[in-house]
C-alpha cells in the first residue's frame, strides 16, 4: 500500500511474534499434517509486552490508513504479527487507538465475522455491527455467557471453522442461531431478526 511504503520506517521487517514452536506430525500438501495449536495464554495479549505495545484486531481485518498513524506516532522500528489477531509495534511507545483493541480483556477478541452484506455476495444480512453490538454479551460473566461468538454471513461459516458456544448464521435477511456447533450445523432457533437479537440474548 502506497501509504505504508512511503513512511519513514522498514517495514519490510514484518516478522511473526516469537512464540513456542509447533511440532508436525507429517503429511502432504494434500492431506497437512495435524499440528499442535500454540497455547493462546502464551501470546502476548493487548497492552504492553517487552517487545513494545500490543494491538488486537477486531475480526482480524487491519485498517490500514489507522496502522500508518498508529506506526507514526508510536515511533516503532518493527512490526511483528502474532496467530491470536493481534500485532506488536517492536520498540515502540503505547498510544491511545480507537481503531484498534487495546485491553486484554476486551470481548471482541472472541467474536468471530466474516465481512457480510454488502461485502459478500453470499451474505444476506450485516455481520460485523451485529457481532460489535452482541459483544457485551460475552463480557457479563455470569456462568451463562457464551465464551465463544461466531456471527456468520452464510452457513459457509467463512471466519470460523470450528464450533463455537453461540453461532448465528445469516439466512434469507434474518439469523439462525446454532449452539455449541458450527455455522452449517442445525440450529436451535430460526428467522431472529437482527433488530431483535439485543433482547433475545437479554442485553439492554
Amino acid at each position: 500500500h502506497p501509504l505504508l511504503c512511503n513512511m519513514p520506517y522498514d517495514l519490510s521487517r514484518v516478522e511473526p511474534v516469537d512464540c513456542p514452536m509447533v511440532e508436525s506430525t507429517g503429511g502432504s500438501a494434500a492431506h497437512p499434517a495435524t499440528e499442535s495449536a500454540t497455547d493462546p495464554a502464551e501470546l502476548p495479549a493487548p497492552g504492553m509486552s517487552p517487545l513494545g505495545p500490543v494491538y488486537g484486531v477486531a475480526f482480524g481485518q487491519i485498517d490500514v490508513a489507522a496502522l500508518a498513524d498508529l506506526l507514526r506516532e508510536s515511533g516503532a522500528v518493527a512490526l511483528r504479527l502474532t496467530p491470536e489477531r493481534s500485532f506488536i509495534l517492536e520498540g515502540g511507545r503505547a498510544c491511545e487507538s480507537a481503531a484498534f483493541i487495546t485491553l486484554a480483556g476486551d470481548p471482541l477478541l472472541r467474536v468471530d465475522a466474516c465481512p457480510g452484506s454488502p461485502s459478500c455476495a453470499s451474505a444476506t444480512v450485516a455481520t460485523r455491527d451485529v457481532a460489535r453490538a452482541l459483544a457485551s454479551a460475552l463480557a457479563r460473566g455470569d456462568a451463562s455467557a457464551p465464551r465463544s461468538f461466531h456471527v456468520s454471513g452464510c452457513a459457509k461459516g467463512c471466519a470460523r471453522a470450528g464450533a463455537a458456544d453461540v453461532t448465528l448464521v445469516g439466512r434469507d435477511g434474518a439469523f439462525d442461531l446454532v449452539r455449541n456447533g458450527r455455522a452449517w450445523d442445525a440450529p436451535a432457533h430460526t428467522g431472529l431478526a437482527p433488530d431483535a437479537l439485543r433482547s433475545f440474548f437479554g442485553i439492554p
